[in-house]
Parts: structure tokens; sequence; C-alpha cells
């Protein structure tokens, strides 16, 4: 994965470190078994140090003859591989390195850069983890796994953006994001259910929210979540809410213990939102009875609550699909991991480790079972985890010496990414940027947190500066665009959408600006060429406006069937859209969106 400069720079420091200790010291007797070994390796080092990886990559190999077992020849050969492009070639060579020293995370680290440019990403993840498993207080190693998931989640936010059902998941994970019992979080549960009504698990969240929110609807909500979703334990966990504000204990208990005998931890999760001092004056039965004495105590602890619930009930049929269907995630936890052709499988593993706040195991299991195309159930699941992976790690960070610039970008970049809190992103990142003052990769960070916090002035100017060190930094151009399309200036915004569309062809989003911005500046074929194929594709337009655009273009173009097909898209979604709204006023931006500005 690419890498900050100031970052990229701290890993060539840390392996200079290492090598100047090795050199400072005598030989040990594998270094001296031939006399020209020290001569080559210090050679291949200072030919690697000035970037001429190509030239050292020989006198390495010449090396490795006299001294295969090295560690520093064979993590030199994978770096150099590597950086030369032979990521293939580059994997033996890091796994040797790992297991000559598998206490040192370095290895980990470059392994992992090189099976993600390969599209290995279950193995990379777990390359990063280890990683971070043998050294916890490696600031780099921490690092380049924040990179790695921040980078994942981007990628899996880009591709949710391009279809309805990918929307809906991408509001999803934002209603997460919120308070349990906050409106907002109610708002995007609903927008995600009119999106797909039929992704799983929508509606019992979505009812899960609703009483515990207080909206008015949460009965009807209900009812629609017990025809779609009958065995969801969120479901039964609602059920049992609303019987207990009902006074009706003895309901409420049933579901509650019908809940621990599938997933202790779905019980143990429902204590976290549950109203305190909600509970009966009588004792239940059960894991309920546990439950209550919990959420009667103003100090309930879940850590607790969960060691303290017996173990679940083993049913006679153990299928893994049979497991998954009825959510019994502790039993689909500990099955053997299934072959690796076997997607479905290794999807349903994962969703169980998730579910179960396992995201580090969670995460290979998903990727494996991603898919090709992937579904947007899988890709929620997968960004769930990269988020609560890289939000957890970078809370965890401490700032120290030369690594003080990297531990506030990565913590500006989970508050940029993951919580959309540009003003806190905007304050790490100037923080960063004082320690290293001119790095494109900050400033391009920078400037796009300032633009997302209204200071648009202050974002123009880090981006152009960012373009200035290096004219192809794509979040910059991102941010100039996104400024000119603010501000109207559709001609400037043209320049950078082009040159976007060149290099990410698969992001639709910058497709569609690139067409607004044609439409905008009567450039109409090409507007044409762009809107009507990514449309065509299924990319979201909720309120109808991005049809009504095609249709304007094609009427302005003379194809006047075409046009009236358009406006009469146009009509239908926003008339379904305003069924749906309670309060347009009031709705919830689009998470991560900027295609109907």
């Amino acid at each position: 994965m690419t890498r900050a400069n100031g970052v990229r720079r701290s890993a060539w420091i840390i392996t200079f470190l290492m090598f100047a200790a090795v050199f400072c010291v005598p030989a040990s007797p594998a270094q001296t078994a031939s006399a020209n070994f020290d001569r080559l390796l210090k050679q291949a080092f200072s030919l690697h140090r000035q970037g001429q990886y190509h030239e050292a990559l020989p006198v390495l190999r010449q090396a490795l003859k006299l001294q295969p077992g090295d560690y520093f020849v064979n993590l030199l050969l994978g770096i150099d591989l590597l950086r030369t492009g032979r990521r293939e070639e580059a994997i033996a060579f890091l796994r040797q390195a790992s297991q000559l020293r598998p206490k040192e995370e370095f290895p980990y680290e470059y392994l992992g850069e090189a099976q993600a440019g390969l599209g290995r990403f279950a193995e990379a993840a777990e390359s990063y983890a280890q990683a971070v498993k043998v050294a916890p207080g490696s600031q780099h190693a921490t690092v380049t796994m924040v990179d790695f998931s921040l980078a994942r989640f981007a990628e899996m936010a880009g591709r949710m953006r391009s279809s309805n059902p990918g929307l809906a998941a991408a509001y999803r994970l934002e209603a997460m994001a919120h308070p349990s019992t906050s409106g907002a979080r109610y708002q995007l549960f609903q927008r995600a259910a009119a999106l797909d009504e039929n992704a799983p698990g929508i509606w019992s969240d979505l009812a899960w929210s609703a009483l515990l929110s207080g909206a008015a609807d949460a009965g009807d909500i209900l009812q629609q979540a017990t025809i779609k979703e009958p065995e969801n334990l969120r479901l039964w966990t609602t059920e049992a809410l609303l019987a207990a504000k009902h006074s009706d204990w003895q309901a409420a208990a049933a579901k509650l213990n019908a809940v621990a005998q599938r997933s202790p931890a779905m019980l143990v999760e429902a204590a976290e939102d549950w109203p305190s001092g909600l509970a009966p004056a009588q004792e239940a039965g059960g894991p309920a009875h546990l439950f209550f004495r919990c959420v009667k105590s103003a100090a309930c602890s879940t850590d607790n609550l969960r060691r303290q619930m017996p173990a679940p009930a083993r049913p006679a049929r153990s299928s893994p699909g049979e497991l998954f269907a009825e959510q019994r995630w502790e039993l689909l936890s500990t099955l053997p991991a299934p072959a690796l052709h076997q997607p479905v499988a290794w999807f349903q593993r994962g969703v169980a480790f998730a579910q179960l706040g396992n995201c580090g195991r969670a995460i290979p299991a998903l990727e494996r079972g991603l898919g090709d195309p992937p579904a947007a159930e899988n890709m929620f699941w997968l960004s769930y985890c990269y988020a609560r992976q890289a939000g957890a790690v970078a809370d965890g960070m401490q700032q120290s010496g030369d690594d003080e610039a990297a531990a506030h970008m990565v913590r500006g970049d989970v508050l940029l990414r993951l919580r959309s809190d540009q003003e806190g992103a905007v304050k790490e990142y100037q923080a960063a940027l004082a320690a290293h003052p001119g790095d494109p990769a900050i400033l391009e960070r920078l400037a796009e947190a300032q633009f997302g916090a209204g200071q648009s002035d202050a974002a123009r100017q880090n981006a152009q500066a960012a373009l200035r060190l290096d004219p192809l930094r794509p979040s910059a151009m991102r941010t100039l665009a996104n400024i000119a399309l603010q501000d109207r200036d559709y001609a400037a915004a043209l320049p950078y959408l082009q040159k976007l569309a060149e290099r990410t062809p698969q992001d639709l989003s910058v497709r569609v600006d690139l067409g607004r911005a044609y439409a905008q500046t009567n450039s109409l074929e090409a507007a044409w060429q762009n809107l009507g194929p990514v449309l065509q594709q299924g990319y979201p337009d909720e309120k109808g406006a991005l049809h009504y655009l095609l249709g304007t273009v094609l009427r302005r173009l003379g194809k006047t069937s075409e046009a009236e097909q358009a406006f009469a898209t146009s009509r239908e979604l926003a008339a379904a859209f305003q069924r749906r709204s309670h309060q347009n006023s009031q709705d919830p931006p689009p998470p991560h969106e900027n295609e109907n500005r």
C-alpha cells in the first residue's frame, strides 16, 4: 500500500539503524564464513539507501550464495524486489526473513505491502496484524496497519457508493457511528431500509433503533421486522425491550433467554443499550437473571456479564450454514477454517467473528469471502471491521520522537475518514505538519479536512501547495475540484476531474462530477458519455437530480425520446424520496457523498 513520505522516511531510518548496529559490532561466525560477505552486504546496503534497487539486486544475490540464511540479505532482497515491482518474487525472501527473526516486525510489514499489491488482502491483513503482535510498542508497525485498514476502507466506500444496495450499506455504517438513542442513527437506518429493504438485518437494526430513540412508528417497524427477519437476534432483543417497557417481564425474560441460548454475546451487547434500571422487581430465571441484575446496577460491567454467561446451547444440526442462519456466532466461530475455494463459508465465519467483536480474525475471513464483484453485505462487514480496527489502534497510539508526525496523521485520518470529524482532523494534520513541514501527504490531507470544515480558502492554498511538491496527489486534485464545483466554477474543475478520471476510471463519483462539469460548460456529448453509462450501471440517484440533468443534456442534443425517459425516471425517484422522507430538511446527508451538490 502507498504510505506517506514521512512514514516511509522513518522506515528507512529504522532500517539504517538496524544495519548500523550490525556493522558496529564484531561479525558473528555466520557473517565471517566468507571474506567477501561483509563487503557485498555493505555495498548492497549503500545502493539500497540511494534508491538504486536494480543495481543492489545482483550484489545481494552474490551475498545470498555465501550466506543464504542471513536475515539482512533476505530482508533487503525482499524490499528491493518489492521496490522494483517484483512482488511475487519478493514474498519468498520476506517470508524467509520473518522465519529467521520472528520477533522483528519489518519483514511482516513489507510482506503485507507485497501481498496487498498482488490483491491478496486476507494474507496482507494477517501480515500487518503479525507485525503489530510481535512489536506491540512499534509506532511504525501500528502506522502501517492503520494505513492498510484505511486504504481498504476507502476502497470499499468507493465501491459501495456505486449502487443502491451499497449506498444502503454505507448509511448503516454511518448510523453505527451515532449513539444508539439518537435520532440521526434512526434516520440513517431508515434511509438504508428505503434503499435496500432486503439487506440482511436492516429491519431488526431499524426496529431496535426506533424503540431506543422513541420513534412514533416503532411499533409498525417492529411488526415489519417480525415479518421479514423472524430469526434475527436483534429483533428478539427488541421484542424483549418492548415487553419490558410494558412490564411483561415473563415475555421479556423468555426472549432474552432465547437470545442467550443461541449467542450469549448478543445478549451482552443488548445490555450496553438497555435503559438503565429497566428490570423486574423479582428475579427472572436463566441468563435473563444475570442480564437484569447487570442493568439494574449503576456499575453494570458488560465484561463481567460476558464472563458470567453460560455457554450457548449446541443444536443437533450444526452445519456452518445452519449455525449462520440461526446466528449462533460462538459455535460458528469454533468450527475449523473452511477450504480456500469456499467464499460463502469464509464470509459466514468472518461475520461470526465480527459479531463477537474479534475483527482481527474477522478481516482475513471476510476478505477470503468477499467475492468478485463483492456483494453489499460483504462490503458492509469488511468496512465495519476495518473501521473498528483502525479506530481502536489509532486511539491507542502514543506520539514520540520521530514518529510524532505519523501519530498525528494517523489520528487525523481516523477522524476524517471514519468519524466525520473534520475540525478534529484539521488539528491533528496541523500538528503533523508542524513536525514535518512541507510534506505533500500531510498537506493534501489537511486540505481535504479544511474543505470539509468549511475552510475553503485554506484548503485551496494547501491543496495547491501539495500539488506544487507532487503534481500527482489525487486527494489534492479532488479537493480543488470540489472547491471549484462548490463555487460553480465548472471550467476550473474540469482539468482536475479529467486527470482523476484517467487515474481512477473505476471511481464512478468522479465520472458523475465530470459529467456535471461538462454539462455546465456546454460540452454536451462529453456530459452524456460520462453521465449515461454511470446511471445505467445503477449509480445511486436518490432524489432524481442526476437523471434530470441527463434529461436536460439529452434534450439539448436533440435526443427527445431518451430525454423524456430520463425525466420520467427523475420524477419517479423524486416522488419515492418524498414519500419516504418525513422531514426532508432534517435528513442527514449521504455518507461521504457529493454527487448531488
